[in-house]
């Protein structure tokens, strides 16, 4: 069986990445409800009561709206943080505490026969992670809502074959913009999002450490555009002598709808 990969939603209007591996079908994170969720999965005959596990990255709203009623409607199981899962709790509604698992950042955890790895991201949350998903036919790496590209992803995203990779703002378009000013701080810091140009540049290490496929991810509808993105990543990536469909793939991941998935093989 082979492996893919596929945005169902990306963006500040909900998230959700959906990731089948040889024995697990997981999804990261949740910001779509429960209907349109079914609908996403029903279009790669993927059926929701079979997801393995829903894992959290954060306890913010366009990724965690969906959670609590998934969860009641399927029983999928949910991976988080103690942290994060507190902070979200609220929001969950009332949810079977039996489903709950909890993760440590830096301790692998399996899902049927599927390793996942969290690895601590720099984000305005309380516990912020991104996930690294084994795979036979190559890993997947998930990292969204981060204000930097550190050590710590560096280390567990290098040799992912395919990664889910943030690549919310241009700077100019950024502060150029009508965001109030301390909102512009705090999306151009360290604990808040990667610029179109911070991307690139962590494309460009993943690339030179086996990433063949990279879907740029979580785009501001407000500061970004899907070909500004998408033309940044691609003209770095060409400085270094790789180019496009050929050295790897790069997609801009859909606001709205599904993603072409990525398939790995």
């Amino acid at each position: 069986m082979t492996c893919f990969g596929v945005s169902l939603r990306s963006g500040s209007s909900g998230n959700s990445t959906f990731i089948r591996t040889e024995s697990a079908s997981l999804v990261v994170d949740l910001g779509l409800n429960g209907k349109r969720f079914a609908m996403a999965l029903d279009e790669f005959d993927q059926d929701p009561n079979q997801v393995d596990a829903i894992l959290l990255t954060h306890e913010h709203i366009d990724h965690i709206s969906g959670v609590g009623v998934v969860m009641r409607r399927h029983k999928i199981p949910l991976y988080t943080t103690l942290s994060t899962f507190t902070k979200a709790e609220a929001q969950l509604g009332k949810i079977d505490y039996d489903l709950v698992h909890l993760i440590v950042p830096g301790n692998p955890f399996t899902i049927r026969d599927t390793e996942v790895m969290a690895f601590p991201t720099s984000h305005d949350a309380v516990d912020p992670v991104g996930f690294r998903i084994s795979s036979k036919h190559g890993d997947v790496g998930v990292m969204t809502d981060a204000g930097e590209f550190n050590e710590y992803a560096r280390e567990n995203l290098k040799g992912c074959k395919l990664v889910f990779l943030e690549s919310n703002y241009d700077k100019e378009m950024l502060w150029n913009g009508d965001y109030p000013y301390p909102l512009k701080v705090r999306i151009d810091g360290r604990s808040g999002h990667l610029s179109n140009v911070e991307a690139a540049q962590a494309a460009c290490f993943l690339l030179d450490h086996g990433t063949e496929a990279l879907a740029l991810s979580h785009l501001s509808q407000e500061n970004n555009l899907p070909a500004l993105a998408l033309d940044t990543v691609k003209e770095a990536l060409e400085e270094i002598g790789a180019q496009n469909e050929k050295d790897v793939r790069i997609r801009v991941s859909e606001r709205y709808r599904c993603s072409a998935p990525f398939v790995l093989e």
